[in-house]
């Protein structure tokens, strides 16, 4: 039910909007009242950028304070009920705008080819049925659309704005007739066009003739532009016009100033063959009127008209007289003598184009009619310009070539600013990339990393006259390398670091720079340049002949490069410490007083590698060490063989499995067992015809007992050992001798030196 309320509710306001537009416009009498149609798509490309243009151009619009916008729902349900079309037929418009009340409309299309978005707007004033305002605008591409719009916005906001002021002025002012009045006449016709004042708009003018200067004169027409074809005339007769232009609330201006003109006999129009497209200017080609003319008088010379519609007004942009066609001083008997003539109309903008006729004028300065019509157009500016760029030191541009045998090339402008310094850096010529559709060019000249570079583009022909620049485009070069990844330092390796990193998966990475320091913080000094993305590990041993030393801590960090050497930032640090070398040994400890041997125990190292512990033996100075023994996975050693009494040092070092050695350990000192000392007081006797032989006890606790030698020749011979201090054997014959000397022997069989000699004789 509340639906179906709505709905005649709708109904009945569209209907009243209909049949009293301004009542439903009243309140905003001081406002311009306007709309925007659905801008149209030229072509399937274009299917969705139409709604996205009319959506952007309407919320720019909205936000004009001066300006009401009718809702696009209320326009649609409007036209929805009484059967209408939107487009941009300006007949159609008016109408539909007069029963909407609106002051105007706004109407357009959008195309788009390739990457090019071109916008086409006009702005149509719905009581003058006219054009005020026409405009197109070219993108490359998404990126640029939005603020062109929002630039296209602002463009019809100030026309709208300005052409109000104007049409407001003029109504308020007792307006200035028209000025510059022009006629041509011919045979049965006088043509007249005239300009408005400066800051005046007309909404029409009335066209008045007379006989003489003086009057009487009558209103003949009411038109629309500013010309008027008279066609009422009589050959050889004299007619005075005036003019005068009214507002859209019909107020009146003054009459120009009085015109005469007489109609007689004219050459017959030339003939325009081609118009031509050049760089800013449009050559036209035309002959001569092959027709036999009724014009007794010799051809003088042609004017050229120029208009920016089909319609006109056309203006005059060229009067060639014989001289200025390069036929000598008589021109009068030789202009209608050319085969061809040429004409370059200069001035013009890029891809401008223009409606041209032609007249020949005979020696009185009398015109032709108008020739027919043609249509030329300038070369474009250089369109579908792009720049691709996060490249090392490298964009890439490319347009599309203009289809001209005029254009001998393109020049490429470069700027570091959007909108100035721009500086030509190349020339391309056509024949280098001729057949193509798409011209292309990469810039490498000494750009920088991570720069934003701006380019325009110019078309030049062989003359090198350029067109106007191309819309700037930009990219940006790509900065430094992506910054490695995972970089990680091996500890406790035997002097080396192993270093391992994730290879770069950026093909603009072509190796990596490895930096190394003994300080955290410090200067850091180029180690090894890896060449090559793929590789990920490196076996820091040392640097030249010096090595890694053991237990020593380094640090690393590491910088991709690209082909030109451009470093990425650098990893964090990363720090390793190598294999120290085993702790010295401790608790080295040798039993002292040991028979030609010292018994030698030490603590076993922490480490869990020990492959084996070297024994070294000094006897003297303590640096004065020679190796004596490897011992293997024990912690101990007796070393034998050695002198009686004899003081020795000792001291050893540990090896580990990857042959690190440990520093010494501490030194001892151990004194083997020394010998006894000999006997003292040896004394003999022949007692009772026996030897008996005594000496005192030795003060060594372990003696074991004594050994009694006879002195020879050759030497000691032992000849008996005993327990006790005292020797007996039989007696010596008469006269013979023998000497004796006695040693001590104790439990470990070591035998002092030899006591003192005693000689007994036989009696």
């Amino acid at each position: 039910m509340v639906n179906r309320l709505l709905r005649v509710l709708c109904i009945f306001f569209l209907i009243s909007i209909t049949v009293c537009p301004a009542i439903s416009f009243s309140a905003a009498t001081s406002q311009i009242r306007i709309a925007v149609f659905n801008y149209g798509a030229v072509n399937l490309e274009a299917s969705g950028y139409n709604t996205m243009v009319t959506n952007l151009l309407m919320n720019n619009l909205v936000s004009d304070p001066s300006l009401t916008l009718l809702d696009r729902k209320e326009l649609e349900a409007f036209l929805s009920l009484n059967d209408l079309q939107q487009n941009d037929d300006v007949e159609s418009v008016s109408n539909i705008g007069s029963k909407l009340g609106l002051n105007m409309i706004v109407v357009g299309s959008v195309g788009k080819k390739d990457t090019v978005i071109v916008v086409s707007s006009k702005v149509i004033h719905i009581e003058q049925r006219r054009v005020i305002f026409e405009n197109q605008i070219r993108t490359l591409g998404d990126a640029g659309l939005m603020s062109e719009v929002k630039n296209l916005g602002a463009s019809i906001i100030a026309a709208i704005s300005n052409y109000a002021s104007k049409q407001k002025d003029w109504e308020k002012t007792a307006a200035q007739g028209p000025v510059n009045v022009q006629k041509r006449s011919g045979n049965k016709w006088v043509r007249l066009n005239w300009e408005d004042p400066p800051g005046m708009t007309a909404s029409g003018y009335e066209v008045f003739r007379g006989a003489a200067e003086t009057g009487p004169f009558s209103k003949i027409a009411q038109v629309e532009r500013p010309e008027y074809l008279d066609q009422d005339v009589e050959r050889g007769a004299s007619y005075y016009y005036k003019i005068r232009s009214f507002g859209v609330k019909g107020n009146k201006s003054d009459f120009s100033s009085i015109i005469s003109a007489e109609t007689a006999l004219t050459p017959n129009p030339p003939v325009i063959l081609r118009a031509d497209a050049r760089v800013k200017s449009i050559e036209l080609t035309w002959s001569h009127s092959p027709v036999a003319s009724e014009d007794p008088l010799k051809l003088k010379g042609y004017k050229l008209y120029r208009s920016k519609v089909q319609q006109g007004p056309y203006k005059e942009v060229a009067n060639l007289s014989g001289k200025d066609l390069g036929i000598g001083a008589d021109s009068a008997t030789a202009a209608d003598k050319l085969l061809k003539v040429t004409c370059l109309d200069k001035g013009l903008g890029d891809g401008e184009e223009c409606y041209y006729q032609l007249t020949a004028y005979n020696e009185k300065n009398m015109e032709s009619d108008f020739s027919s019509g043609v249509k030329g157009a300038t070369i474009p500016a250089v369109s579908a310009v792009s720049a691709q760029g996060d490249m090392i030191r490298e964009i890439r541009l490319s347009w599309s070539p203009i289809d001209s045998p005029v254009i001998k090339g393109y020049y490429i402008y470069r700027s570091s600013s959007e909108n100035k310094d721009f500086a030509k850096i190349k020339k391309v010529d056509v024949s280098e990339r001729a057949g193509g559709k798409i011209i292309d060019y990469a810039d490498k000249d000494r750009l920088g990393d991570k720069t934003r570079y701006f380019y325009r583009i110019t078309a030049v022909d062989s003359q090198d006259t350029e067109t106007s620049p191309s819309t700037t485009v930009s990219a940006v070069t790509k900065g430094k390398p992506p910054t490695p990844q995972g970089l990680t330092a091996q500890n406790g390796l035997v002097k080396k670091i192993e270093l391992t990193w994730t290879a770069s998966p950026y093909d603009e990475v072509e190796g990596y720079n490895l930096y190394w320091s003994k300080e955290k913080v410090g200067k850091y000094l180029l180690l090894k340049r890896i060449d090559g993305r793929t590789i990920s590990s490196y076996t820091h041993g040392g640097v030249g002949f010096d090595k890694l030393a053991d237990n020593g801590t380094y640090y690393h960090a590491m910088a991709a490069f690209n082909k030109v050497d451009v470093e990425s930032d650098l990893t964090e640090t990363v720090f390793a410490t190598t294999k120290p070398r085993p702790s010295k040994p401790a608790g080295l400890k040798g039993e002292a007083l040991k028979a030609k041997a010292v018994p030698l125990t030490w603590l076993p190292n922490p480490e869990k590698d020990i492959a084996e512990y070297h024994i070294y033996r000094g006897t003297g100075s303590e640096d004065q060490f020679s190796r004596i023994a490897k011992v293997q996975g024990k912690t101990k050693y007796e070393d034998k063989e050695l002198k009686d009494g004899h003081k020795y040092i000792y001291k050893i070092r540990a090896e580990d499995k990857d042959e690190l050695l440990s520093d010494f350990s501490e030194a001892i000192s151990v004194e083997t067992k020394p010998k006894p000392r000999r006997p003292e007081g040896l004394a003999g006797d022949i007692v009772q015809g026996k030897v008996e032989l005594t000496w005192q006890r030795g003060s060594e606790t372990d003696i074991s007992h004594y050994s009694v030698y006879e002195k020879r020749f050759y030497g000691l011979e032992r000849i008996n050992t005993v327990k006790a201090n005292s020797f007996t054997e039989a007696g010596l014959a008469k006269g013979k001798s023998k000497t004796y000397v006695v040693t001590a022997i104790d439990n470990d069989e070591l035998e002092s030196e030899p006591s003192q000699e005693v000689t007994l004789t036989g009696k």
